[in-house]
């Protein structure tokens, strides 16, 4: 068996490269959308007033994709849709490759035919009692954001402005429900819960979790959605341990965005507060208040799963997990792309 080093090291060299992928792509085809945008331009140009007449200023056509990619479906689903259909499963490719491996295991699979014999199913009680406590968790690590914007804000005298708020105001309302409620949930479930926590949970159930939760905080490159990231990501983790079935924790993502984002979006399309803002957010943190008290509830019903005794790492969580080449890449990475999307593209989200 790999050392602990080595087998997170590979994790996080993984997911570095899921990141550097994802970002490359979306990249490229956002350069094609738009230089293909400016040539369609010019010929519409010349076929109606003539050659010799077409704008040769940059900056004229630097302030027309200025316009135009504002708010644009089209740009931003060719912006997403390689990182889903072409990072995520290259990046489970890599992450299964044979050396790493703990069990013998083909292609994209990281379930032994043992370990879906443990499959088990959620009641609608406990289904509505996890979503409950996501919602709590969701609330907690936004006000946790919300406290630290105030606190930067109160130091430097400048507005630290929440990106994703920023970009999905930007967004049609249809662009949100199908990225942001059905695509994000789905592919995000398949890396992290399927991926990441079937590739290092027989290390540790619980360090699965633990190491799941902080990588899913990370990546979202934001720092108002590190927070209940990590807190969400940890929940669904642990809910996909319990279940060894991710269509629960594909269900709860759907509903969680659909409920944190798609409704305030549909209830107030440009972002402003309203009387119906307002009733939803007095729902949203009641709803919260009923998920902290089941949270304490199961807590308390001794329900909580217990740390893995026969395993590498017995406890809760290794140094080990964190502190290696891989790992340490994949959060200077996550640093350099968390600073550079909140300070110097803030019009801008991965």
């Amino acid at each position: 068996m790999l050392t602990v080093k080595q087998k997170f090291s590979h994790l996080g060299f993984a997911i570095t490269l899921y990141m550097v992928v994802a970002n490359l792509l979306s990249l490229i085809a956002a350069a094609i959308i738009e230089v293909g945008y400016v040539i369609s331009y010019m010929v519409n140009y010349m076929a109606v007033v003539g050659y010799d007449t077409v704008p040769t200023d940059p900056a004229f056509y630097s302030q027309m994709l200025e316009g135009m990619t504002s708010g644009s479906s089209l740009l931003i689903f060719a912006s997403s849709l390689p990182g889903y259909f072409v990072a995520v499963p290259l990046t489970l490719w890599f992450l299964n490759a044979t050396k790493y491996r703990d069990v013998p295991l083909k292609g994209l699979s990281f379930s032994t035919p043992y370990e879906k014999t443990q499959k088990r199913n959620l009641s609608v009680a406990e289904f509505i009692t996890f979503f409950l406590i996501a919602v709590f968790f969701g609330a907690a690590g936004s006000l946790v954001s919300a406290a630290l914007s105030a606190i930067y804000s109160t130091l430097t005298g400048k507005d630290m402005n929440n990106l994703l708020n920023t970009m999905l105001s930007d967004m049609p309302i249809g662009t949100v429900l199908i990225l942001t409620v059905i695509l994000a949930p789905i592919f995000e479930e398949i890396l992290y819960r399927y991926g990441v926590v079937g590739y290092c949970r027989r290390y540790g159930e619980w360090n699965a979790i633990i190491v799941s939760a902080v990588i899913f905080g990370l990546v979202h490159t934001n720092l108002f959605q590190f927070f209940y990231a990590f807190l969400l990501g940890g929940l669904f983790a642990y809910v996909y341990i319990q279940t060894r079935q991710i269509k629960y924790t594909i269900a709860m993502h759907m509903l969680f965005n659909f409920l944190g984002a798609g409704v305030p979006l549909m209830l107030s399309p440009d972002g402003a507060m309203n009387t119906a803002v307002i009733i939803y957010y007095l729902c949203f943190y009641s709803l919260a208040v009923i998920g902290l008290v089941l949270l304490i509830i199961y807590i308390k019903s001794g329900k909580l799963k217990k740390p893995t005794g026969n395993s590498p790492i017995p406890g809760y969580f290794c140094k080990d997990t964190f502190i290696n080449t891989g790992m340490i890449v994949l959060f200077v990475l996550c640093l350099i792309l968390t600073v550079y999307m909140q300070f110097f593209a803030p019009n801008s989200m991965m």
